[in-house]
């Protein structure tokens, strides 16, 4: 007679940085060390080599009025971002940031825009799909009247529905653009 050998257990695959559901995660503090001297007379170096260096200045100013950050820029440039911040003080550059940063603030409005639109896309799809759940179809209905600002005002459990429909929705997005880059 001939012994089976058992069928081999599949292994549990171990993805690096992250642990099983049945086992603490165990954070690593991080440490941040200060510029050393080396690092700090490189920066002088650098910004002094590149302080009157029209092309790249120029270069720079172009990609910070085409919405690109300080640190992309200087990346981009094979510079430190101190040295980019450094000609931040002349009227031109500094001018170009603004104008980026307007740009970038638009171009996040529009994607904003875009995205609510598909939000409601998908909320609609839901309402209308006989074959999702009467709770969820309603849920959804709910969420799009809220959204629109109709909601039930009844503390007294009457039927009453306040309408309040906010027709400037650009204007409310540009507000809430506004406000989350004023926090970041």
């Amino acid at each position: 007679m001939t012994e089976k050998t058992p069928p081999e257990q599949p292994k549990e695959q171990v993805v690096p940085g992250i642990a099983p559901a049945s086992e603490s995660l165990v954070t690593v503090p991080t440490v941040i060390v200060a510029a050393g001297e080396d690092e700090v007379v490189g920066m002088l170096r650098e910004q002094v080599r590149f302080a009157d260096e029209p092309e790249s200045r120029a270069i720079g100013i172009k990609l910070l009025e085409a919405g690109y950050t300080v640190p992309v820029t200087a990346r981009k440039l094979g510079l430190r971002a101190s040295t980019v911040w450094s000609w931040a003080r002349d009227p031109e550059v500094e001018k170009a940031v603004k104008v980026g940063r307007a740009r970038r603030r638009d171009a996040l409005g529009v994607g904003l825009e875009e995205a609510a639109t598909m939000a409601l896309r998908a909320l609609q799809d839901v309402v209308i799909d006989d074959s999702v759940s009467p709770k969820d179809r309603i849920k959804a209905s709910e969420v799009i009247l809220d959204r629109c600002g109709i909601t039930p005002e009844s503390a007294t459990g009457g039927a009453a529905v306040a309408v309040s429909i906010d027709v400037d929705f650009d204007e409310r997005l540009a507000r809430i653009v506004a406000g989350g880059k004023a926090s970041g």
